[in-house]
């Protein structure tokens, strides 16, 4: 949760402090062309680019996928974050500080600062414990699993000595204990005797939140013992159903690949990521939760889809159809590996490397594949097993997903379609047909050069346009809505023409106008001049007076056949007026 007062001030000043060249550039290769940028679009495959920043008006546009918006839109796209997150982000990029949204919040920020100061402290001390004498052990054990040291930085390994007191005593020093509490590091007991170190004889790892911030640590122990996996309790920055470990290192890969591999234990993440299968994410010892498949949607897009890699055995199978369902529910299409039986990811790259781990997610089994692998041959049985598939398949949220799941089902285990949606319905679940969404027409050459005049032609021609042109004249509704918000803008009494694209940014809610002006801003088009400026609003205004003369002929010979000669006398007198409104310029 992003925790600032994120008002339309603070959003301008990051707007206006952030550099959308340097965001795309971190990202795209960019050549200037004019005032203008292009570059092959980072949302979709092309050999030429379509894809072209304005960076004047600090807006984006691809002629190719149709995407576009200002750095906030573009982080929030590519990295697929909500629109505070991409705020945030950017304003730690460009060094805007983000006011708390409020007392309590300003409370709960200096908590997470001081609770994320101790939780660094911890690991830099974990980290030199790991390479002390004391840690012998726990390096063994990461040589044994084939993790040489030139990794252990990079993935943050350490390690607990097996002492009861040893962390706390290090922190202590600058520290209460009470905050060390707090953070999860050591643990007060309920007779009220002196707090201990939670994590002891363990090799520890930290647990990142997905901007990469420290929020916990987990600890394998090293030897016998139980827990053989330990985490971080809940904490103000730490909680388990919302976080998913490895994120922050995986999710520019899922968001290229349109895909995340979800795995069940730390190692597994560890050693995918290892030999370079970077989209992988790990849930930390909980079932995958409604909170965990919301965030996997966001990060793998509308199009994307979740590769469940559980353990291959009776616990793990039953966890994958649980986390499918989850999944599901939250309209994310789901796929699923099948290991050797009896192994993990883990053991997969251990004994046969990065190349079979790689084979094996490359083409994971549909989730009905996957469903059906076990159902009886016996009719009977096979129906009751095809009522909880069925009821699966549909709490699908997605239309689409859950019709593709519907037809595989019925190919698969012979009943019909009307059947299964009937058993799903029956328990429950959704069994209607999708529809498509209808597509956005784009703009005419005319309606697309008056958008250009609105937006770059100046402000004689803008304050003309405002007075003259009726928005509801225009043939696309979103040029009507453009010369509103102009109208509204001019409205406030500013005096500031130039600033009429960044008003919209901070004042409109208007996706699908934004939009437009993006492709206007960032697209090509016949060079702005006085004459053919004139020349284009001079038809405008034809048309429309055109418009309106055939609408007031029209209400004319209606009301003469009424024989109403009064309303006959007002309606010419109008038309009389609008012949000397026809502008000359």
């Amino acid at each position: 949760m992003v925790d600032a007062d994120l008002n339309p001030q603070v959003i301008a000043q990051v707007r206006d402090a952030t550099d959308l060249v340097e965001v795309v550039g971190d990202h795209v290769k960019l050549r200037k062309r004019g005032r203008k940028y292009e570059g092959l679009c980072p949302f979709h495959e092309e050999k030429t680019p379509s894809f072209s920043i304005d960076p004047d008006k600090g807006l984006y546009y691809c002629f190719g996928c149709h995407q576009g918006g200002d750095a906030i839109n573009f982080i929030m796209q590519l990295e697929r974050l909500s629109f505070p997150e991409a705020v945030e982000r950017l304003a730690r990029q460009f060094g805007v500080h983000l006011p708390p949204a409020s007392p309590g919040a300003r409370r709960r920020r200096q908590t997470s600062d001081r609770l994320r100061t101790v939780l660094e402290e911890a690991q830099r001390w974990f980290s030199e414990q790991l390479e002390a004498p004391a840690g012998a052990g726990a390096r063994s054990e990461l040589e044994r699993r084939g993790y040489g040291k030139e990794t252990w930085r990079d993935f943050g390994f350490g390690y607990a000595p097996d002492d009861w007191r040893q962390l706390l005593e290090h922190l202590s020093r600058r520290h209460p204990e009470g905050v060390i509490v707090e953070s999860g590091l050591a643990v007060q007991p309920d007779s009220g005797k002196n707090p201990y170190d939670r994590f002891r004889d363990r090799l520890t790892f930290p647990v990142r939140d997905s901007e990469g911030r420290l929020i916990a640590f987990g600890g394998r122990i090293l030897g016998d013992g139980e827990p053989k996996y330990l985490n971080s309790p809940e904490s103000p920055l730490f909680h388990k159903r919302s976080t998913l470990f490895c994120l922050d290192r995986a999710r520019r890969a899922i968001a290229d690949e349109s895909e995340a591999v979800v795995v069940e234990g730390y190692f597994d993440c560890f050693s995918l990521h290892l030999v370079g299968i970077t989209h992988v994410v790990a849930t930390l010892g909980t079932a995958l939760t409604a909170d965990h498949a919301r965030l996997l949607r966001r990060r793998v897009g509308a199009d994307g889809r979740v590769v469940l890699c559980y353990d291959a055995d009776t616990a793990g199978r039953r966890a994958a159809a649980t986390a499918a369902g989850v999944l599901l529910e939250a309209g994310v299409a789901v796929a699923v590996v099948g290991l050797p039986p009896g192994t993990d990811p883990d053991d997969v790259v251990r004994a046969e490397g990065g190349d079979a781990a790689r084979a094996l997610l490359a083409e994971p089994s549909s989730l009905v594949e996957f469903l059906v692998e076990d159902l009886p041959d016996e009719r009977a049985a096979r129906q009751r097993e095809a009522t909880e598939l069925a009821a699966l398949v549909g709490s699908a949220r997605d239309p689409h997903i859950r019709d593709e799941l519907f037809m595989e089902l019925t190919q698969r285990i012979g009943f019909s379609q009307d059947v299964l949606r009937d058993l799903a319905r029956r328990v429950g679940g959704r069994g209607g047909a999708s529809r498509a969404p209808s597509a956005r027409p784009s703009l005419g050459a005319g309606e697309l050069f008056l958008a250009r005049i609105i937006l770059d032609g100046g402000a004689r021609w803008r304050r003309l346009v405002a007075d003259q042109v009726n928005p509801a004249h225009r043939g696309d509704e979103r040029l009507g809505r453009l010369i509103e918000a102009l109208r509204t803008f001019y409205g406030e009494d500013t005096n500031d023409d130039e600033s009429f694209v960044r008003w919209l940014q901070e004042n409109l809610e208007d996706e699908e106008l934004m939009m437009l002006v993006a492709q206007v801003s960032a697209g090509a088009g016949p060079e702005l001049t006085e004459d053919s400026i004139r020349l284009q609003l001079r038809r405008v205004m034809l048309e429309q007076w055109k418009t309106e003369a055939n609408r007031l002929t029209a209400a004319i010979r209606r009301a003469d056949e009424r024989g109403d000669h009064e309303r006959v006398a007002d309606l010419q007198k109008q038309k009389g007026e609008l012949r000397s409104r026809m502008p000359d310029f």
